[in-house]
């Protein structure tokens, strides 16, 4: 279990909504064993044109990780993971976020978001 206070943000929008049920079910109860982590399910979280024309999206999930403070303030950069495209993968993604350190170099290279993230 993880004492790092985290926001993780999995996007429900579009192309995103089938593959986001696993990775949903796995963070959720990696959540749950975290004391500061916060879990919320929402629209596109990239804002990039993959996620704009569905036939050119790739047929997984993404999220983002924003480390913060006990008072939710956001502490460094957020750390955008995906495409998720297995259980396994979710599997992976929830097991890095619960091992607390939430440092993209330690997360399955496959995993991080090749470009980042617009907020």
């Amino acid at each position: 279990m993880s004492d790092q206070p985290f926001s993780a943000v999995v996007c429900r929008a579009g192309p995103c909504a089938g593959a986001a049920a696993p990775l949903l079910r796995h963070l959720g109860a990696a959540t749950r064993r975290c004391q500061h982590g916060v879990l919320i399910s929402t629209g596109c979280v990239l804002r990039a044109s993959r996620c704009l024309r569905a036939p050119g999206h790739d047929s997984g999930a993404y999220l983002l990780v924003q480390p913060c403070d006990l008072d939710r303030r956001p502490r460094g950069i957020a750390i955008g993971i995906g495409p998720v495209l297995s259980d396994a993968d979710a599997a992976a993604v929830a097991d890095w976020l619960a091992g607390g350190s939430l440092d993209a170099a330690s997360l399955e290279p496959r995993l991080r978001l090749k470009s980042r993230p617009a907020v």
